[in-house]
């Protein structure tokens, strides 16, 4: 099987990037730490037998993604209306070069591993779908193995019900479904507490943690 990825992201830009992490930290820490996420996923995609193609934001200078993500094939502007359409775009641009699976997962994601992508990519071998969910109701992931407009048309981001809403999508397209495995993102200050003890301690997620004494900051 012909395997594509496109990690699904903006550039890391101060004051632009992590922003609901502010002023918990300041918007060059955002930065630096979103810079980390990226290089962490950047690796594990490189684990994978799988082509990378990174679709990014189109603000900022999105030259340093080409510096995060020196394997990637391409990396191309994210286009469309709504984060939705988005998707749907990207998904069906990097299927139109003969894939016959794509998974595209978000930059939020210091936990991901290997594991969870060659997962998908093992459900995509027995459905046409497959979803990634996160522990606040959304999805950190999405596996097609061709485009598919009614899983993303008319849906609301942000809430406790995507993830449900995206499988009844998928249910209702009439396509096979297989899960992928659970991973938790990186949105709100809550979820940097738990870091330090699970994220890689080789990671740039892990150093950077270090950097700004973020153990210390905590417990304060």
């Amino acid at each position: 099987m012909r395997r594509a990825l496109i990690c699904f992201t903006r550039p890391p830009v101060p004051g632009r990037t992590k922003t609901r992490l502010m002023p918990l930290l300041s918007g060059e820490e955002c930065a630096a730490l979103h810079t980390a996420f990226l290089r962490d996923i950047a690796a594990v995609c490189g684990r994978v037998d799988a082509d990378l193609y990174v679709a990014y934001a189109p603000e900022g200078d999105w030259g340093i993604l080409r510096e995060l993500f020196p394997a990637a094939l391409d990396l191309f502007p994210q286009d469309g209306e709504g984060l939705g359409e988005r998707m749907h775009r990207a998904l069906s641009r990097v299927l139109a070069l003969g894939y016959e699976a794509c998974v595209l997962i978000g930059s939020d994601l210091p936990e991901l591993t290997e594991g969870h992508l060659a997962a998908a990519f093992a459900a995509l071998e027995e459905a046409d779908a497959s979803l990634g969910p996160t522990e606040d109701g959304g999805y950190y992931l999405v596996g097609l193995k061709k485009p598919c407009r009614a899983l993303f048309a008319g849906q609301a981001y942000g809430h406790e019900s995507v993830y449900e809403n995206a499988l009844a999508a998928i249910r209702g397209a009439g396509l096979r479904f297989r899960p992928a495995p659970p991973c938790r993102d990186v949105d709100v200050p809550e979820d940097l507490c738990r870091l330090p003890g699970t994220v890689r301690p080789d990671s740039h997620t892990a150093r950077l943690l270090k950097i700004l004494e973020w153990e210390g900051r905590n417990d304060g």
